[in-house]
């Protein structure tokens, strides 16, 4: 096992990567809300005005043919109250679980949806900042996150059966399904993947869209956000499901925002390094940093300017690839 410098380290690194800061020890409800987004398309619905601090959202597709479920969330205590959430709907087998990153808050769940009978889908790039120190430290540190309690019976689970590295489309019972990276490179992630139904115009965006538009990026990048991004709006959805927080009433704006965001975030450092400010001076601007709380929007803020002007510095002097 880790020691306990390690894992302060991987909760640093984990709070950095941008996964929920849960409180230990906190009881699971037996199940999750639920809301129907069309035929046979639910999401399961997290924590709203938290931004990333929350449960993140899940969902599952009912096709006539078995479930599809997209993302796991934070724990097997969790996964298992998604599980019984999706039987409160139908009892059409667990087919297949889609994974949208590999971030704990959305994956530590999978080994119970396994359990279910479900096949893994996901980008094979599974590794994150929190898991920088080995996977099995970032165990450890998620299990200080969420607490003893809430990771009995876990093992990985995210590495996938089938592995999507571009798009891939199942086609189940009478859906559609269009699981795809939108973008060549690191996002939110390395691996980010979004759950497209055409017919029904409904994405689950992942971690690509936040109820508040600030999207972290520093366990990928900025650049590639943007271009995410751009693919996200080219869909044209009519319901854009964020990784976390509540769904917003127009999927456009919330891209728009969140794209707005990062473009201004970019453009702020370059004057910051075009200036010849220093790191420290450049993050002046910003509000201080939430004590005990590394994913709050004030915290989000600052890491994302951290990364972003080191992003931006390597681009100005001609080492970005």
């Amino acid at each position: 096992m880790a020691d306990v410098g390690t894992l302060r380290l991987c909760v640093t690194l984990f709070a950095t990567a941008g996964g929920a800061h849960q409180v230990p020890g906190t009881t699971v409800p037996r199940t999750l809300p639920v809301r129907a987004l069309a035929a046979g398309v639910y999401v399961v619905l997290g924590d709203t005005g938290r931004g990333s601090e929350g449960r993140p959202n899940a969902g599952f597709i009912v096709t006539g043919d078995g479930v599809v479920v997209i993302d796991a969330l934070a724990s097997p205590a969790q996964g298992e109250a998604l599980v019984r959430t999706i039987r409160t709907v139908t009892r059409e087998p667990i087919r297949w679980l889609v994974l949208t990153h590999h971030h704990p808050d959305h994956h530590f769940g999978a080994v119970v949806l396994r359990g279910a009978g479900a096949r893994v889908m996901a980008h094979p790039d599974v590794a994150t900042g929190v898991d920088e120190q080995s996977r099995e430290a970032a165990e450890s540190a998620w299990t200080l996150v969420v607490g003893k309690a809430q990771m009995a019976g876990f093992r990985y689970a995210d590495v996938p059966d089938v592995a999507v590295t571009t798009a891939d489309t199942l086609r189940l019972g009478g859906k559609t399904i269009v699981i795809a990276q939108p973008w060549r490179g690191p996002a939110h992630t390395a691996g980010d993947l979004f759950v497209w139904l055409p017919a029904e115009r409904v994405v689950f965006a992942g971690d690509l869209l936040i109820e508040d538009g600030v999207t972290l990026v520093v366990d990928g990048s900025a650049r590639g956000l943007v271009a995410a991004l751009t693919a996200l709006a080219g869909l044209d959805a009519r319901v854009a499901v964020p990784g976390h927080g509540a769904i917003p009433a127009d999927p456009a704006a919330l891209i728009a925002r969140t794209r707005e965001y990062i473009t201004g975030l970019q453009a702020a450092m370059r004057r910051a390094l075009e200036r010849h400010r220093s790191l420290n001076r450049a993050l002046d601007s910003l509000p201080p940093a939430d004590e005990g709380r590394p994913v709050s929007l004030h915290s989000r803020e600052r890491r994302n300017a951290n990364r972003v002007y080191l992003e931006v510095e390597k681009e100005m002097m001609g080492l970005d690839p």
